[in-house]
């Protein structure tokens, strides 16, 4: 099968790590079993999560570098099956104690995990398919955005079997056992197949370009990852004026997770035509105009198509920088250069879903969290016209 056997099983790994978009499935259950009235703490897990894999896909990258993919996949698929193994045991404890293990375990054991993973089959295909970065990467990136369609009725009716923590015990094997699978036929191309003329990470790290792809990621990922950490309760909150929508939290996930996924391999064609400038211009403003208009219409059910247009391109995001880092500097030094530029990631995804959770909390309402998704997003179009002239 030659180089085509890395797009689907590059495809599958990431479709496990985007599980971690189901994150909101927890904290109901969470709360009613510690009587916990607010979601900012339990969001807190989800933006370290974030935090710790962006600041991990550094180190991870440069091992993935060194030593080729499959220590890293190995060491991550251990680490992710720990953190799970670890949440399953916070049941014994009373809620002072069992978050800390909650952080621990659900955020920064599955932050390092995932990180781990990660950093390898994104760049891997970037070598492998060095002619069509973006379509290739776009492929595999469909994973990470179909996660929460594939993972949302496994969790969701092991929820409705068994409590939260024996769930938690399930989710882990279940990791351990299709990471494990995938990592076997894992492997670099040989030398010769790689792109020559590739910028090391210091070189990389002086590049003026890289200071505005970091920026643009951390402002564009925002819209996406807080509407994501506070997928169900945006939902539950629609609900108080459309009540049907409450029975659909789970369809909500399914669509706009299917929605991510076609935005990853969208947008990695459309930056092959039309160049990774102009995809991010478009990316961002569509995605501010999207923002805006949930302000007036997320009590209803345009909370689908306008939610699944942040999706599609929050997805387009994740497939356009790793394209974005080795169309510009090279594809020699691609894990540790997407690692550097990841960072950025990881701060949006610690600062947004707790953000959007906590302009909830104070106000009553994600209306405010809104308005600031809107600004950024703008923020995010007008930085990529400078991009654009640098270009």
């Amino acid at each position: 099968m030659g180089r085509i056997i890395y797009l689907p099983l590059g495809l599958v790994m990431l479709t496990m790590l985007g599980g971690v978009y189901t994150f909101s499935l927890f904290y109901r259950p969470i709360q009613s079993y510690y009587g916990i009235e607010n979601v900012a703490p339990l969001t807190l897990a989800f933006s370290l999560i974030t935090l710790t894999y962006s600041v991990s896909i550094v180190p991870a990258g440069v091992l993935y570098d060194r030593s080729g993919p499959k220590i890293p996949l190995i060491l991550g698929t251990f680490v992710i099956f720990s953190g799970y193994l670890l949440a399953s045991t916070m049941k014994n404890y009373g809620w002072e104690s069992a978050r800390i293990i909650y952080y621990i375990s659900l955020g920064i054991l599955m932050g390092l995990g995932i990180a781990l993973v990660d950093a390898v089959p994104r760049p891997l295909v970037s070598k492998w398919f060095s002619d069509i970065p973006g379509t290739a990467i776009g492929i595999v990136a469909v994973g990470f955005g179909i996660g929460a369609a594939v993972m949302t009725p496994v969790i969701t009716y092991l929820l409705s079997i068994t409590d939260v923590f024996t769930v938690f015990l399930w989710v882990g094997v279940i990791y351990l056992a299709v990471l494990s699978l995938c990592t076997v036929p894992m492997k670099d191309p040989p030398h010769s197949e790689r792109k020559t003329g590739s910028m090391n990470l210091s070189e990389i790290l002086r590049e003026r370009r890289f200071h505005l792809l970091w920026i643009l990621f951390f402002l564009s990922s925002f819209s996406g990852l807080m509407v994501i950490g506070n997928a169900a309760p945006i939902i539950q909150e629609g609900a108080r004026s459309v009540p049907e929508l409450a029975g659909l939290v789970g369809i909500f996930l399914i669509v706009t997770s299917v929605a991510n996924a076609g935005g990853r391999f969208g947008w990695g064609i459309v930056l092959d035509r039309i160049g990774i400038e102009r995809a991010m211009m478009i990316n961002f403003l569509t995605t501010a105009l999207s923002a805006f208009l949930l302000i007036w219409f997320f009590r209803s059910y345009l909370v689908f198509p306008l939610a699944s247009l942040i999706y599609a391109n929050y997805g387009g995001v994740l497939a356009m920088f790793p394209a974005a880092t080795s169309i510009f500097f090279g594809s020699k030094y691609a894990g540790r250069a997407y690692g550097a530029i990841f960072t950025a990631w990881g701060f949006s995804g610690l600062v947004s879903p707790f953000a959007g959770a906590l302009l909830r909390d104070v106000t009553g309402s994600y209306l405010t969290s809104f308005y600031l998704s809107f600004a950024v997003s703008m923020a995010a179009f007008l930085i990529s016209l400078v991009l654009k002239k640098r270009a």
